[in-house]
């Protein structure tokens, strides 16, 4: 095997990755992509894509999409299986996967460096905007009124999908955010993936939902790519404490929402819920801790630089 088919290949398989990280809530892709060193690269190319290199730009990202759509593809019906029946213990790996990311961030934007007014403030807006949106969601009861929406069918329901898919995308970029996770607290994160599901009953509806969803994440991988480079390049350690504030905001905000309260409310806390939650709990601190003490050991060249 020469050099190239190997980085392609090794390419796909950081793919997977990223693609786990975009369909499990408190995963960021962002984070994946650092780990294995390709932050830059993604970044780089989706920053160039509209330019005379577009054909090598995409050729860079070709594998990683490939990878990632396949990732989704296998866990979609196990996660959309677990959320209706263990959707407790399933919340509890996620939050699991948050806390454990907190120590990463939290060196990389405020240990052993000098704090600012704005640096705090930025790590406060940061909390408050998520956990603003997790008591909005249970405020407006959002998971009824999304689900009322995908029912009914209304004109709004499209941008409103494109602008979800866009907020999304974050999730790929942004090292430390998950965009599944606030997909969750908005109450959208398991009807786009019952679309899916959805396919062979309603094939023309799920698809058009979908495309809208993928053209949001597009334009948002897009502009966020740009806006990341930007934020890092000019204002690095402000934007790492507002991706903290992120991070420890949505830890709570997973659990306050409307997802969860009807849950509760509907379904309660099942027996499978009781058995996983210490288990997944456990599991999912110790898989995040794992990382981060990989990557405090084997840092990237990204991260040195």
């Amino acid at each position: 095997m020469n050099a190239k088919a190997k980085e392609i290949l090794l390419d796909g398989a950081v793919g997977v990755g990223i693609g786990c990280a975009i369909i499990i809530p408190g995963i960021s892709g962002g984070t994946i992509a650092l780990i294995t060193g390709v932050f830059k690269r993604i970044v780089d190319a989706v920053d160039d894509l509209l330019s005379k290199r577009f054909l090598k730009n995409l050729l860079i990202l070709l594998p990683f999409g490939i990878g990632a759509i396949l990732a989704v593809a296998g866990l979609l019906f196990p996660i959309k299986l677990a959320f209706e029946h263990c959707m407790l213990a399933l919340t509890i790996l996620f939050a699991a996967f948050m806390v454990g990311s907190v120590p990463q961030l939290y060196e990389s934007s405020m240990k052993g460096k000098k704090i600012n007014a704005v640096n705090i403030v930025g790590l406060i807006i940061g909390f408050l905007v998520v956990v603003a949106f997790g008591v909005l969601s249970i405020v407006v009861n959002l998971d009824k009124t999304v689900l009322k929406m995908f029912d009914e069918n209304p004109f709004y329901l499209y941008p409103l999908i494109f602008a979800v898919g866009m907020i999304s995308s974050m999730g790929l970029i942004v090292p430390g955010f998950s965009g599944s996770m606030l997909l969750m607290v908005l109450g959208f994160y398991d009807k786009v993936l019952a679309l899916v599901l959805k396919i062979p009953e309603q094939p023309g509806l799920s698809i058009l939902r979908l495309l809208i969803f993928a053209l949001g994440v597009a334009v948002g991988f897009i502009l966020f790519s740009k806006l990341m480079k930007y934020m890092f390049e000019k204002h690095e350690q402000t934007t790492r404490c507002v991706v903290l504030g992120f991070l420890v905001g949505s830890i709570i905000a997973i659990f306050i929402n409307s997802n969860m309260f009807n849950y509760f409310e509907h379904t309660g806390v099942t027996q499978l819920d009781i058995i996983l939650s210490p288990i997944f709990g456990i599991v999912g601190l110790a898989i995040s801790l794992l990382i981060y003490f990989y990557m405090k050991k084997h840092p990237s060249e990204e991260e040195n630089a």
